[in-house]
């Protein structure tokens, strides 16, 4: 009886990680697959007229860290 618990104790943790690595790997699945078009539209800024020239350097930072932590935040830390 107590093998049988701890077989199911022990699957359920199992069961938790793997959706755990799924959920992380649809993550940066899409944030590798948005980063480039993300990338491209504020290079687009650049050409831009009005747009100051110190707006796409922190824009780049921004996103860029912003793609680290969310990617950084889904493993767990």
């Amino acid at each position: 009886m107590q093998n049988l618990m701890l077989e199911k104790k022990g699957q359920a943790r199992i069961d938790s990680k793997i959706s755990y690595l799924i959920g992380a790997l649809i993550v940066v699945v899409l944030a590798t697959a948005l980063a480039p078009t993300m990338f491209e539209e504020i290079d687009g800024l650049q050409n831009s007229t009005g747009v100051p020239s110190w707006v796409p350097t922190v824009l780049f930072v921004i996103v860029g860290a912003g793609l680290v932590f969310i990617i950084w935040r889904v493993f767990g830390n």
